[in-house]
């Protein structure tokens, strides 16, 4: 089954999960009506209560946190509410959406997501919006996109190499577009600028003045700086290297970030795959490929169970590094503030030990 195939059978059952939650919210069921008012554990601060002058949902991670930063100061004094989806350590691409996310959704000003084939449930969301006052964004839209690679899984190599074809638009993208924009920095900028865009947009609708949008501005521009600095580190750990080639014994969601910074690799899994175990070819190419390089690691991804990794790293005689996908956080990084710049900062020292 194709990374494709796997994808669109998720997006389906997810469009069905909506259908069916849009019937039970229509039709006034007593268990979404109790959800609706109890709510569900969000990630917003403490502060940030229902009745904020901008209500902003963001699917996942990397939307929160461009967001997050956008916002600044308003999420603290109760200007601005901020509501995450994808809860902290959960995997990104088995969440269905339940009733109360549904209707953040709907009754939000703004709602940011990534795009591409993955969200298309959310099609089905914003339409039963009708005419509310949601505005949404998707951010593939603003980003230089690349083909998803393919990986044999019968043990060859990557189709089609590191580099894919680049395009200028995800919505007009003819080929299938990974959606994992967020890990290059010149994309990370892009998004940040987008949601700053758009939450000056709904700053102006709910007529809250120049000065809560000359902020918004104010935040995007520090955060991209922000952003530079973490590429500059990034880019100094990968040209301090002889041999710009990495080992994923995982999925691998860094087409990006490795085209971004000249990488070459290889690894079991694309990065929406939904597969969980390699089969021996492949695990065998794996260590041939970090043995024949004499890579000094093997990369994994975070959140993940790094068997796969752990057997490629303890065949070849090298530990297992993390890499910061970015497509979610722990439960303790969220907590602790994490964001990405600081994750991309710990990917700058995994690189550094990771690379030769």
């Amino acid at each position: 089954m194709t990374i494709s195939t796997q994808r669109k059978m998720l997006s389906a059952r997810r469009a069905a999960a909506v259908a069916a939650a849009a019937l039970c919210l229509a039709a006034g069921c007593p268990s979404c009506r109790k959800r609706r008012q109890n709510g569900e554990p969000s990630q917003q601060p403490a502060s940030a209560q229902r009745g904020a002058a901008i209500t902003v949902v963001a699917s996942t991670f990397p939307c929160y946190d461009a967001a997050r930063a956008v916002l600044g100061g308003t999420l603290s004094d109760g200007t601005a509410q901020l509501r995450l989806l994808v809860k902290p350590g959960a995997e990104v691409h088995s969440y269905d959406p339940p009733p109360s996310d549904i209707i953040a959704i709907q009754e939000s000003d703004l709602f940011i997501y990534i795009g591409g084939e993955s969200d298309e449930w959310i099609r089905s969301v914003l339409s039963g919006a009708g005419s509310g006052q949601t505005r949404a964004i998707a951010l593939i839209d603003y980003a230089r996109t690349l083909d998803e690679p393919e990986f044999d899984t019968d043990g060859g190599a990557p189709s089609g190499g590191r580099i894919g074809h680049q395009h200028s638009g995800g919505t007009e993208n003819p080929h299938e577009a990974d959606e994992h924009i967020w890990t290059a920095p010149d994309n990370e900028i892009r998004m940040v600028a987008a949601v700053s865009e758009a939450l000056q947009a709904a700053a102006a609708r709910k007529e809250l003045g120049q000065d809560v949008s000359d902020a918004f501005a104010r935040n995007a521009a520090s955060y991209c700086n922000s952003v530079r600095q973490a590429e500059a580190a990034l880019r100094a750990a990968v040209d301090a290297a002889a041999e710009r080639f990495i080992v994923m014994a995982d999925r691998f969601p860094f087409v990006y970030f490795a085209d971004y910074y000249g990488l070459d690799y290889d690894a079991a899994f694309s990065g929406c795959s939904t597969a969980v175990e390699a089969g021996a070819a492949v695990i065998a190419r794996l260590i041939d490929t970090v043995k024949a390089k004499n890579l000094p690691a093997v990369f994994a991804i975070e959140l993940g169970n790094h068997k796969l990794a752990d057997v490629v790293a303890e065949s070849a005689g090298v530990p297992v590094l993390i890499l910061q996908s970015v497509q979610n956080v722990t439960k303790d990084d969220f907590a602790a503030g994490e964001t990405w710049v600081s994750l991309m900062e710990r990917n700058a020292e995994a690189l550094r030990s990771g690379l030769r």
